[in-house]
């Protein structure tokens, strides 16, 4: 009887340890051994991922804020020479185009009166070239006379007179040239020192405006001065060229009058109407050129080009809107090379140089790493905020990196040796400390199967040091090769703290 009972009683615990062996194989993942506490279906995490940690440089570094900016050089403003109706209009914001790339076209009635004077100047010369043609050969016939020699000298003496008045024209010209352009050296002192005050927020932008507004219209006068100079040297080119051909004409009739030869005087007057002719034409020529446009062609519109290749990123410009020469159309940015625009305090300036490598992340690219040098840090230091400002060029060939982006700065200063890295998604806080969840192999089911067979994840205490794009620093808590949780470690932190999974490995 009493062996019946032992018999009774083993085949009891027999049955017992097979279903204890039987829901501890099918306990749901937990955090230090994942068990069913209150339910009778194991709570399944879906997705859960793991990866080993991995070793990787070290670096110290100074994190600080920045912003993208375009380098001034890199960034145009276009605009029409001339003012205009827009008759043509190519390209939108985001795309690419070519240096010499036509972006407009513009319709001026500046620029057909010039090409109205500019032909006008070819038939007048066209007509003075037949003249001279027809007059050596009426010349050949002329009788001698001493009115001819009397009308020379008196065209020599007037011609003098006129070559004194163009110089005398050129030399004010010129000096109000030199007032307009010291006065505009002055205007851009003004204007640089207001833009440093708008950036120290010491003036409005209205006041910026005021000072940029007036730095164009002393640039207008200066170039207004300079067409002025440029006209009276024309006139000193001019009268230079009368005169010479005056004392031509009045020596040849010197000699005419003395030798009794042909009488030249009409001639030499086909022969200067010729060359006032020809100057005429330069000029008419120049004009057009000045206005963008070439003088062999017609009409009255003018190509708009890129003077740069780049994206387009801004368009002011419609079929039928008049543009103005003080006005931008389009504005074309190169981004192959940007600039970081960072913020360092003062206390760290001892650790920041020139050449210093850094690295730039953005929202935009949370995956992504940009790498740059320092290119210049800056000699004044925010009253308000006490950082100076330091440049950092970026190469941005894929144009991934846009003007005034906020980036995340990492000023590299040096290595502190090798580093154990995670992904940055296994890391979690936990009470005002940081964890990571690690499978744990000390079940007899992950022992015998050599994985983490039974579901039970460890949580290790961990110091994290600086990101490092998609992974993270791990000073300590964490070894290299070590698996985490790298996807899913949010739901085993939620479910250990529900008391719906309870511990059951060992506890770091």
């Amino acid at each position: 009887m009493k062996v019946k009972i032992i018999a009774l009683l083993l085949v009891v615990a027999l049955a017992s340890a097979g279903i204890t062996y039987s829901l501890v194989k099918k306990s749901p993942v937990s955090a230090e051994h994942v068990e069913e506490e209150h339910t009778s279906e194991p709570i399944k995490i879906a997705g859960l991922q793991v990866a080993p940690a991995i070793s990787g440089d070290g670096w110290n570094a100074i994190e600080v804020t920045g912003k993208v900016a375009v380098p001034p050089d890199r960034l145009v403003k276009i605009s029409p020479r001339i003012d205009g109706k827009i008759v043509a209009a190519h390209g939108t914001v985001g795309d690419y185009v070519h240096r010499g790339q036509e972006l407009a076209v513009i319709s001026s009635v500046e620029l057909a009166e010039a090409r109205a004077d500019y032909r006008q100047a070819l038939g007048r010369l066209n007509t003075a070239r037949k003249n001279y043609d027809r007059e050596v050969q009426i010349v050949k016939l002329g009788a001698v006379s001493a009115r001819p020699l009397e009308e020379a000298r008196t065209e020599s003496f007037v011609s003098q007179g006129d070559l004194s008045d163009a110089k005398s024209g050129l030399a004010q010209a010129k000096s109000e040239l030199i007032k307009e352009e010291s006065e505009l050296v002055q205007c851009k002192a003004r204007l640089d020192r207001a833009k440093e005050l708008y950036v120290e927020k010491i003036i409005s932008r209205h006041d910026m405006e005021s000072a940029e507004a007036e730095y164009k219209r002393d640039t207008a006068s200066v170039d207004t001065a300079k067409s002025k100079v440029a006209q009276a040297e024309s006139n000193v080119d001019k009268a230079k060229s009368k005169l010479d051909i005056s004392k031509q004409y009045l020596s040849r009739e010197e000699k005419v009058y003395k030798s009794k030869a042909l009488d030249a005087k009409t001639l030499q007057s086909a022969r200067a109407d010729i060359d006032a002719a020809q100057v005429d034409v330069q000029s008419a020529a120049d004009r057009i050129r000045v206005l963008g446009a070439d003088p062999s062609g017609s009409g009255d519109t003018l190509s708009v080009r890129s003077p740069i290749s780049g994206r387009i990123v801004s368009r002011q410009s419609n079929i039928g809107e008049m543009a103005t020469s003080s006005d931008a159309i389009f504005t074309v940015a190169d981004l192959s090379r940007v600039w970081i625009e960072a913020d360092v305090y003062e206390k760290d300036l001892s650790q920041v140089r020139k050449g210093q490598p850094s690295e730039i992340r953005v929202d935009a690219y949370p995956d992504k790493v940009f790498t740059g040098k320092i290119d210049s840090i800056g000699d004044i230091l925010s009253p308000e905020s006490r950082t100076a400002k330091v440049r950092i060029v970026v190469a941005n060939p894929d144009g991934l990196l846009r003007g005034e982006m906020f980036a995340k700065v990492s000023l590299l200063t040096e290595r502190n040796g090798r580093s154990v890295l995670i992904a940055k998604d296994a890391i979690l806080d936990d009470a005002g400390e940081k964890i990571a969840f690690t499978p744990c192999m000390e079940c007899p089911e992950d022992k015998k199967a050599g994985t983490n067979a039974c579901g039970a994840y460890d949580k290790l205490h961990v110091t994290t040091g600086h990101v490092r794009g998609r992974n993270i620093e791990v000073l300590n808590g964490i070894e290299p090769g070590t698996l985490v949780v790298t996807t899913g470690a949010y739901q085993l932190k939620t479910a250990l703290g529900s008391g719906k999974l309870e511990a059951g490995c060992t506890d770091h």
